[in-house]
């Protein structure tokens, strides 16, 4: 990879040792696996950011003769998961993985935001060679998963996540933005919209792709909004299919 990645403390990624994807969700994951799949049941699945293992037990509870391998930088998290002959831990991030192909299904699970470069024009960049990456390694007909938080701003734009990038991004705001809440304050994050991942999907190869409303959040004041100029906070699944 020739972008800087910028990855969090160990004491920042305490915070994701749980699990996010709900019943409802992993019902969808499921119907789009088994619509999509010819043989679900035998899939090859890689797990992005997978940590502490809960999702990949989920797959392999419900696919009983497939394959999880999970791809997490933090050993702390890994540590954390129960044994299965099926599921394969390797620590480290994405971006080095050159030995996987033809999966049927990579995963994204709340963790493009978190691929972090040393300045806004590199993290997008990170974040959609990552796509590309992802692209390649999948089987004809394999699927990409996308979990995110999608952060809508005023006139349909994807400043709000610019915006949220560069407070949390700044090592001299960190002290400030600590206190705000910003789990991910000195190493930054990078929101997008919709829209934005939509494109970030047909420029890595997607031709084929549809969304998921899974519900809405934000706990931010008026004040804060307005200045982020923020419209709307939703969490989607994405879904792109490799022609």
């Amino acid at each position: 990879m020739s972008e800087e990645i910028r990855l969090l403390e160990a004491e920042q990624t305490a915070a994701f040792d749980e699990e996010y994807i709900s019943k409802e969700m992993f019902v969808q994951i499921t119907d789009t696996l088994d619509r999509h799949l010819n043989n679900p049941d035998e899939g090859r699945y890689l797990d992005v950011g997978g940590g502490n293992g809960l999702y990949a037990d989920k797959l392999l509870s419900r696919y009983p003769n497939s394959s999880v391998t999970i791809v997490e930088p933090e050993p702390t998290l890994l540590e954390k998961n129960r044994p299965h002959d099926n599921k394969e831990l390797r620590e480290g991030i994405f971006q080095d993985v050159e030995d996987l192909s033809d999966l049927d299904l990579i995963q994204f699970n709340w963790v493009l935001h978190h691929f972090i470069s040393s300045d806004y024009a590199s993290t997008c960049n990170l974040q959609l060679n990552s796509l590309k990456q992802a692209y390649e390694m999948l089987a004809p007909g394999g699927l990409i998963i996308i979990f995110e938080n999608f952060y809508e701003g005023l006139e349909c734009s994807d400043k709000p996540g610019e915006r949220i990038y560069h407070l949390t991004a700044s090592k001299l705001l960190k002290p400030f933005t600590s206190k705000l809440g910003a789990n991910t304050a000195g190493v930054g994050v990078a929101f997008h919209s919709e829209l934005y991942w939509r494109e970030q999907l047909m420029k890595a190869g997607f031709d084929q792709m549809f969304s998921t409303h899974c519900y809405d959040f934000g706990n931010l004041s008026p004040l804060k909004r307005k200045l982020l100029r923020i419209k709307e906070q939703r969490v989607g699944m994405l879904v792109g299919i490799k022609s």
